[in-house]
């Protein structure tokens, strides 16, 4: 087991983690996909639930009321799946390598370098990431009538994508990120420091990541509330985030801003800690391979002598 002062750098206090020395950009960033695309799969019906209860005044759900059947609910999987991993490939790739920059400038291992690098990942990743979310929030609500209409919208009318540019990817995408990536990082920099190791028990990468995705989630939720009726709106100039907090404020009150927060944080709680048991699941995997391959090369000597 290596202990922290074997894995810091002179030039910063930041204790690279196990499974970032044994496993690449790449490796991690499929690791983290294939976890997170299946966890998205099972948890679908929540995140539709949460999207209808924002979209309305009051969380009124009467008017998706026919959408209510299982077809209905899963409404939107089609561009979550066809694009998730790809976008979440090219997140974690764009994070991992924007964190190791920044690590070795000005910022050091501050927190502003995993908020600054969490929201860099999201600017990357939102190529993929705006249309995916454009196109499964107006399914969910029922705005198109099947995925191929959304996707030949998109297609035909690119520049709708520039209106969610900023609620989606700026405002609710990187201040999510930001917000998780600190939480998480700082939160697990902290468990090596007083554990005296880069290398920390399942149970503790799964507690913290539900920790982080909790308080992510109820400092964003706001946040995740507004993109929700800008992009969902049917209006053909939609509003924009001022008028429509200031709306919210006026006719629903504080409260509405957390709208859909029970739902949410149960969705991305898992999320998050899927990520990190992903990565440790890989590194273990990867470290019996390797003492197995030891053991065998070892057998090999002493039947050779």
């Amino acid at each position: 087991m290596s202990s922290v002062s074997d894995d810091t750098e002179s030039s910063s206090h930041f204790v690279t983690p196990a499974s970032d020395v044994r496993l690449s950009a790449t490796q991690q960033a499929l690791a983290g996909s294939t976890a997170k695309g299946a966890t998205k799969l099972i948890l679908y019906p929540l995140d539709t639930f949460k999207s209808r209860r924002q979209a309305r005044r009051f969380g009124e759900l009467q008017e998706f009321r026919h959408l209510q059947t299982l077809r209905g609910v899963y409404r939107g999987i089609v561009p979550k799946l066809l694009l998730y991993s790809p976008y979440q490939a090219v997140y974690m790739s764009a994070y991992i390598t924007a964190r190791d920059h920044l690590l070795q400038g000005p910022l050091g291992d501050s927190v502003a370098t995993f908020a600054v690098a969490g929201a860099v990942a999201e600017v990357a990743g939102s190529a993929i990431r705006l249309p995916m979310e454009v196109a499964k929030l107006r399914l969910q609500l029922g705005a198109y009538s099947n995925s191929f209409q959304a996707f030949k919208d998109i297609l035909m009318n690119p520049w709708r994508l520039t209106r969610g540019f900023v609620p989606q990817t700026i405002m609710h995408d990187c201040s999510y990120s930001a917000c998780g990536w600190l939480f998480f990082e700082s939160g697990r920099q902290w468990l090596y420091s007083l554990r005296g190791s880069s290398n920390l028990p399942v149970y503790e990468n799964l507690l913290l990541g539900f920790a982080a995705g909790t308080l992510t989630s109820l400092v964003t939720n706001p946040f995740d509330v507004i993109k929700t009726r800008i992009i969902g709106s049917s209006s053909e100039t939609p509003p924009g985030i001022l008028s429509t907090a200031k709306s919210i404020w006026r006719f629903e009150g504080l409260g509405a801003f957390w709208q859909g927060a029970s739902l949410r944080l149960g969705q991305y709680r898992v999320t998050v800690s899927h990520r990190s048991l992903s990565k440790k699941g890989k590194a273990l995997r990867e470290s019996l391979d390797t003492a197995t391959a030891a053991k065998k090369l070892a057998a090999n000597t002493s039947n050779k002598s």
